[in-house]
């Protein structure tokens, strides 16, 4: 079973990253020949006045459906949306430290609580365009979780393959959702494997990350919004905790779109943040940040095979951006500070960023009055077991009631 060809809808067209060929979207894995990623080029034909009247009216239209604001440069039309909300999530401002203005762009406010809700909310309006009635795809728990969710929003049938060590936290996420759920004995690229095979066998699409060139279209309507919430004056820096590379290269996607429509004149430079356990891409950006770590607590980020590292890695020159690795340490304590200092609650794998944004502006990356955004990918109710561990090394004898008196001067907070 073919795919329809979907290169006549909004006239998108694939580009292979690799070999450079351009080609029609046709086949099941939307890969190219060759073996190399495709990214989709639609042409944008709307001057700059009139999307912003567009984005104007949508704002003023309460019936309006988050991310599908930016309809203009999607694939497919807003009629195929899903009943969720998923995008339209606020831009939270962290104040200034250190000279450094920061903000938080908070996607766990997505449905299923991450950034991935955006690629596939635009893989199943894909799926519901052309009448696919089933996708499937390899995950390490949020974008099969995310994936479950819209699916039973779209009423659409989800397999989902994932490693043996997932979270118990995911997992019970995508079961709740009612996806077929099958765990495999080895890491994620064990499930990548099986999970290609089995959508070719089924005629289904493949919705893995970095594979299919639609995950990439959805999330870079992150980096449109927050062009949009900062006024079309984008940040000096957007940091990305980087795993298979795909929200890094959507980003890089969403700035350059607008960019070349005349929407904003600058593009940020992009920091990709990768655990130590596992950093290709940041090694192939640079080939002195190391590595070398034997397990880490970002499960999420934890990618030793990234599908989109070209992208990625094109993504990080393109912009001038950075590269850096930190460790289970820095991340843990960056999963307290964010929750302790600023009220937000992030999986380890999100808080990863922030962990990169410290170390690298302690060693003075950052000028004076630079704007920096960090990407919170993902909420901390997903991965709850450094927040847990910190807890039980921190927690006091339970007290006596007469004893209330102890408690006039209380000790400092966790994360302190």
């Amino acid at each position: 079973m073919e795919l329809s060809d979907l290169s006549e809808f909004h006239h998108i067209t694939g580009g292979c990253l690799d070999c450079g060929q351009q080609q029609p979207i046709t086949a099941r894995s939307l890969t190219c020949g060759c073996g190399g990623n495709l990214e989709l080029r639609q042409p944008i034909s709307t001057s700059p006045g009139s999307l912003r009247q567009r984005l104007t009216d949508y704002a003023q239209n309460a019936s309006s459906h988050g991310m599908w604001q930016f309809e203009a440069f999607l694939p497919v039309g807003a009629e195929w949306r899903s009943h969720l909300q998923v995008g339209n999530t606020p831009l939270l401002d962290l104040g200034t430290t250190r000279d450094i203005r920061l903000w938080l762009k908070d996607e766990t406010r997505n449905p299923s609580g991450s950034l991935k809700d955006r690629a596939s909310e635009l893989v199943l309006a894909v799926a519901a365009a052309f009448g696919i009635d089933e996708v499937v795809m390899a995950s390490t728990g949020n974008a099969a979780a995310s994936l479950a969710a819209i699916g039973a929003a779209q009423k659409t049938r989800v397999t989902v393959v994932v490693p043996q060590d997932i979270p118990v936290a995911k997992l019970a996420q995508i079961q709740a959702f009612g996806a077929e759920v099958h765990r495999i004995d080895g890491p994620y690229a064990a499930a990548c494997t099986v999970a290609g095979k089995l959508a070719q066998a089924r005629g289904a699409m493949n919705r893995t990350t970095g594979l299919n060139p639609f995950t990439r279209e959805g999330k870079k309507t992150c980096a449109l919004e927050i062009a949009r919430q900062m006024d079309w004056l984008p940040p000096d820096w957007v940091v990305v905790p980087t795993g298979d590379g795909n929200i890094l290269s959507a980003m890089a996607k969403g700035f350059a779109d607008l960019k070349a429509c005349g929407m904003i004149q600058h593009l940020p430079r992009l920091l990709a943040v990768q655990t130590a356990a596992a950093c290709p891409i940041a090694q192939a950006f640079d080939s002195a940040l190391q590595g070398g770590a034997p397990d880490t607590c970002a499960d999420s980020i934890n990618v030793p095979a990234p599908m989109d590292l070209r992208a990625a890695v094109l993504a990080l020159h393109h912009s001038g951006g950075r590269a850096v690795v930190v460790d289970d340490a820095e991340i843990t304590h960056a999963v307290m500070t964010l929750a302790s200092h600023f009220g937000v609650f992030l999986e380890p794998s999100a808080a990863a960023g922030y962990a990169g944004f410290e170390k690298l502006q302690k060693q003075g990356l950052f000028a004076p009055g630079d704007r920096v955004v960090l990407l919170g990918t993902g909420t901390g109710l997903k991965d709850l077991r450094v927040a847990i561990a910190a807890t039980e090394a921190h927690t006091a004898p339970c007290l006596h009631p007469d004893d209330w008196r102890s408690l006039v001067a209380p000790a400092a907070p966790l994360g302190h």
